[in-house]
């Protein structure tokens, strides 16, 4: 399975996330780790910008410092990581971009580049919104860690 992830992972990861989150990122990354499936990561994207924030202001918080290298690391790991360059997007049909918030098209996107992906997001009126999209799998995290993390 290939997992495409938007910016709740980094921001589950802070040091000063709810303990809940920071649950919920472990045990998404655990389970992860104990599959061969793939996150797929958009190299110029709203996430990979927050990711590097994140990990670049974990200097001072030992645990959460560790967290963002070990995925530092998987991310470069092309047997964990499928990394999506520009070159590799296809544009999106006026019908679905009209629909798609500006901020989570790169999301769409890399779903419109192989539509055998997985978008996991925390966002449920995104989900709602593209309810109709045909062939579109999108999750909410809650409802993809209780069948992922079995």
């Amino acid at each position: 399975m290939e997992i495409i992830v938007n910016e709740w992972l980094p921001e589950y990861l802070r040091p000063d996330a709810d303990a809940n989150n920071n649950d919920s990122a472990d045990k998404f990354v655990k389970a992860w780790l104990d599959r061969c499936d793939k996150v797929v990561i958009r190299t110029n994207s709203p996430f990979a910008s927050k990711f590097y924030t994140y990990m670049n202001k974990s200097g001072g918080y030992p645990a959460c410092k560790k967290r963002f290298e070990v995925l530092f690391h998987l991310f470069l790991d092309s047997e964990r990581t499928v990394k999506v360059d520009e070159c590799d997007i296809k544009e999106l049909p006026d019908v679905l971009a009209k629909i798609v918030p500006d901020d989570d098209m790169y999301l769409i996107e890399l779903w419109y580049a192989n539509k055998d992906r997985i978008i996991l997001t925390t966002d449920s009126k995104l989900k709602d919104r593209l309810k109709n999209v045909p062939d579109l799998n999108i999750c909410l995290l809650s409802d993809f860690l209780k069948e992922y993390c079995i």
